[in-house]
C-alpha cells in the first residue's frame, strides 16, 4: 500500500520528526542513494560506490552499509550496521530504553569514551557515544554507537558506524551524513 508512513529523521545531535511518503523520501546528497530497509519500513543513504546487505536471525534484523563487499571478505572495516531488534522486554526483562541506557554504562565502564548524550523526540529515546575500540591483533578502530529505543513498540535500534583509526576523519564525512539523515520507522 502506497501510504503515508511516518519516519523519524534523527539528526547527530538534535532529533526532529518529519512525515515522509515513503515514496518520497528527501532527495540524497551528491555521492549518496537512499537504501529501502523495506522490513522495518526505514531508509539509510549509502555511498555511491559502497555495498549493502541484509541479514535477519531471531529477533533481531540487521542492516549493513558498508565500503569493503561483505559478501567477498566476510566482513568490512568501515561502514554501518543497524541493527532492529524487535520484543527487547521478552528478551531482557526490561524497556528499550533501560537496556540501552544499560548497554551505554556497560560501554562507558569497557572503553574510554570520547563522547556521550541523550535525547528524546516522541516515541524515541536515543544514547549517543563515541569510543575507540582497541586490539593486540587489529588496528584500532574508531565507533559512534546510537542506541534508538521505542518503549511504544518494545524496539531498539543499535546504530554503528566504524572505521579504523587511521581513516577515521575521512570516513566520518560519510558517517556523518549518514547519521544525520537516518529514517527509523516510529510504528514497529
Amino acid at each position: 500500500m502506497n501510504g503515508f508512513r511516518k519516519y523519524i529523521l534523527l539528526f547527530l545531535i538534535v532529533i526532529g520528526i518529519r512525515l515522509q511518503a515513503e515514496d518520497a523520501l528527501p532527495p540524497a546528497p551528491t555521492g549518496f542513494t537512499w537504501q529501502h530497509l523495506t522490513p522495518i519500513k526505514s531508509a539509510v543513504l549509502r555511498p555511491d560506490g559502497w555495498f549493502y546487505k541484509q541479514s535477519t536471525k531471531a529477533n533481531t534484523q540487521g542492516f549493513y552499509v558498508s565500503k569493503e563487499d561483505i559478501d567477498k571478505l566476510g566482513f568490512f572495516k568501515t561502514g554501518l550496521t543497524l541493527d532492529c531488534i524487535r520484543n527487547i522486554s521478552k528478551i531482557t526483562k526490561l524497556s528499550p530504553s533501560l537496556y540501552a541506557a544499560q548497554m551505554a554504562d556497560a560501554a562507558a565502564s569497557k572503553f574510554p569514551l570520547l563522547e556521550r548524550s541523550s535525547s528524546t523526540q516522541g516515541p524515541f529515546k536515543a544514547i549517543r557515544f563515541n569510543y575507540v575500540s582497541s586490539s593486540t591483533n587489529q588496528e584500532d578502530i574508531r565507533i559512534c554507537q546510537l542506541l534508538i529505543a521505542n518503549d511504544k513498540t518494545d524496539t531498539l535500534f543499535i546504530v554503528i558506524f566504524e572505521s579504523p583509526t587511521s581513516e577515521w576523519q575521512e570516513s566520518w564525512k560519510k558517517g556523518e551524513v549518514i547519521l544525520k539523515k537516518l529514517l527509523i520507522d516510529d510504528g514497529i
